[in-house]
């Protein structure tokens, strides 16, 4: 999206049609009559926006504008988690570079040009607010910012409420609120449930977003809703066609008509319209479950509610009727008809049954917990085939459901609840809030002199059984994301503010960490390590790691059966991840990795050896030419990184046409 946006502000786009795409605008104002002159004081995306305006105020009469742009909407597939080949052996190793990385589940993005996000934002101001205040203060996750009267949004300001603050506030309030009732003398149950593939599992439908407007008074905004839902059904038709996460057209359409769509990642109204969707689920909650307290971060959701119902004591009631009977509940899952007709009772519901025969010696101890105290919020089922999620080939896997809605679910084996007794300890509470009061602070300021953690520290966990320290008791270890976030930042930042450099050696242990597995499981701290390398001065460690990344992305393989995406697609969409984010770096430094000769010769030797491996690359040039615009349209825009640069403001100067200051120095160039 920063691409886009950096795009739609200079004009500067990494397409074959770069003529094109800077002569489009001048064409589509004469098209819809707008008068814009050469001089007239307008910066070149102001011009953009009257004629964005006026194709807007037409779009029914001649759609052509926004019919161009609909048109560019990319489904852009992301690989979310790889198959892990050594899942039954009990070997512990550190090999992390294989031939091939099967991707097993993907993420999907919606790409889609400045054009489609500014309707998204229209949408979110006129239907935002509405939406936004029906919502209970427990939901935390992406909440706009409104006024007092909570009538709009509030001008001049973010749309939503910044992350950090939200996200902590909404996991340490469980916490507390859990503490408190212990101490008052109550058993506490935490549970904490994530919804899988939430916003492909969202089934809207469209006259949740339909235009109410039918009279001409109001045709600009008709305009909009239209174009809006329109977004929806392109993506939504996207997305079944490669029928990822399983294949769902049945679910969305009937008869060649939509009849309902799926929320896309990356479109700003999503969130809001995520919120909206599960606020039924909210209102069940806390009328009927009645937890002392509720919060829920978009698809994640934790509860807390004192005194809970124990497995070991459902039959202490002395009206044994009012006991839990899990005979009855497999009989009423079983025998529960689903609301459809033929062909989506065959989506939705059929293979919705639970078969085991001893049904109640086979639930998990989580099962049993959340059955006897959130049913019938909650329901458990057998896993549907059609998610093809199997906890081996002889027993399926056990989801849990939330009832009402057709395909929201949550994997019971990836459920978390704590339960506390009040007459036992209650340390873990204490030591738990602590660590987490610590992880908060891990970004604040620090003392460089304290900061002594190595990399070592900061990249693995360590998972013992028994004593820790002793190699005997040592059950695996996996990557560290947080602890490798934490490293690289305080890296960075300490770099940024004084003259000492990590080390040649330090720079390569993370580049040899950065291989295979954990080059692409690790994709989104790309952007990050590139910065490290760059404000330590380390351009050979910077190119070593670009190839490494490269090296992973051609290994990226599919599964025919799971998908039928080719690896190309994937390999592709990780390029441009890739490209973007060494993009962005060096826009801090564009001359970086020219300055050292063999270090730029091996750097565009690299470049051009996969330009023959991947479609990306095959129309580019190395952006470490200096005359590249790829390095300039993040300056031009000013959307470069602003917490890297040394000198703040230092981007705001006025500067030459051909800009190659470092920000990352901390000299000001007088």
């Amino acid at each position: 999206m920063r691409k886009q946006l950096a795009i739609f502000e200079t004009g500067l786009s990494d397409s074959d049609d770069l003529i094109v795409t800077l002569t489009e605008y001048k064409s589509f104002a004469d098209e819809y009559d707008v008068e814009v002159e050469e001089d007239d004081g307008l910066c070149y995306y102001e011009k953009k926006l009257k004629v964005l305006t006026a194709a807007l105020n037409q779009y029914k009469e001649n759609p052509k504008f926004f019919n161009r742009f609909l048109g560019r909407i990319k489904a852009q597939f992301l690989p979310k988690k790889l198959k892990n080949g050594n899942l039954e052996s009990k070997i512990i190793t550190n090999k992390r570079i294989h031939d091939q990385y099967n991707i097993e589940r993907s993420t999907v993005f919606i790409d889609a040009p400045i054009e489609i996000h500014l309707i998204s934002v229209l949408w979110i101001l006129k239907e935002g607010p509405e939406l936004d205040s029906s919502l209970f203060e427990g939901c935390l996750g992406n909440r706009l910012i409104l006024n007092k009267e909570k009538a709009a949004v509030v001008q001049g300001s973010g749309l939503f409420k910044p992350y950090p603050r939200q996200y902590q506030k909404w996991r340490d309030d469980a916490v507390e609120s859990a503490r408190e009732n212990m101490s008052d003398g109550k058993d506490i149950l935490i549970l904490n449930l994530d919804i899988r593939d939430f916003f492909y599992s969202v089934r809207l439908r469209p006259e949740k977003i339909r235009s109410p407007y039918k009279n001409k008074v109001n045709q600009s905004l008709s305009n909009l809703y239209t174009i809006f839902e329109e977004v929806h059904k392109i993506f939504t038709r996207k997305v079944s066609e490669i029928k990822v996460p399983y294949d769902f057209a049945g679910e969305v359409v009937d008869e060649n008509e939509f009849t309902h769509y799926i929320l896309p990642i990356g479109l700003l109204s999503s969130f809001v319209l995520a919120n909206d969707y599960l606020k039924d689920f909210d209102d069940r909650i806390i009328k009927h479950a009645r937890p002392v307290y509720y919060g829920r971060y978009v698809d994640d959701i934790l509860m807390v509610i004192t005194n809970p119902v124990l497995p070991d004591n459902i039959s202490k009631d002395a009206i044994h009727e009012l006991n839990f009977n899990f005979q009855q509940y497999r009989d009423w899952v079983n025998s529960e008809k689903p609301r459809y007709d033929l062909k989506k009772r065959i989506l939705f519901g059929s293979d919705e049954h639970l078969s085991a025969d001893d049904f109640d010696n086979n639930l998990t101890d989580i099962e049993q917990f959340v059955l006897l105290n959130f049913h019938p919020i909650i329901s458990l089922i057998d896993a549907p085939s059609i998610l093809e999620i199997n906890r081996s080939n002889e027993e399926p896997e056990r989801v849990f459901k939330l009832n009402s809605f057709p395909r929201l679910y949550c994997q019971s084996d990836k459920t978390l609840l704590y339960y506390f007794d009040k007459y036992e300890s209650s340390l873990v509470i204490d030591k738990l809030k602590r660590d987490l009061e610590e992880k908060s602070s891990e970004f604040r300021n620090y003392n460089d002199e304290e900061d002594l953690e190595d990399f070592e520290e900061s990249a693995y966990h360590l998972l013992y059984d028994g004593t820790e320290g002793k190699i005997r008791t040592l059950k695996d270890y996996k990557e560290d994301k947080f602890g490798l976030s934490i490293y690289l930042s305080k890296k960075i930042f300490s770099s940024l503010r004084q003259a000492d450099k990590v080390s040649t050696e330090e720079a390569d242990k993370i580049v040899t960490f950065f291989q295979g597995e954990n080059a692409l499981n690790l994709y989104t701290l790309w952007e990050r390590i590139f910065v490290f390398l760059l404000v330590n001065e380390k351009p050979k460690a910077y190119v070593d790691f670009y190839i490494n990344c490269c090296r992973a992305i051609d290994g990226l393989a599919t599964q025919k059966k799971r998908t039928k995406l080719s690896p190309d697609v994937y390999r592709e969409s990780m390029s441009e991840y890739l490209e973007n984010a060494n993009e962005l770096a060096l826009s801090l430094y564009p001359k970086f990795l020219s300055e050292i000769r063999d270090v730029k010769r091996t750097y565009q030797f690299s470049f051009n050896t996969f330009k023959g491996k991947f479609n990306f690359f095959q129309t580019k040039y190395s952006p470490t030419d200096e005359e590249s615009y790829f390095i300039r349209r993040y300056r031009q825009s000013n959307l470069l990184r602003h917490h890297y640069t040394a000198q703040p403001l230092l981007s705001y100067t006025i500067r030459e046409a051909k800009d190659y200051q470092n920000f990352t120095d901390l000299k000001i160039p007088f």
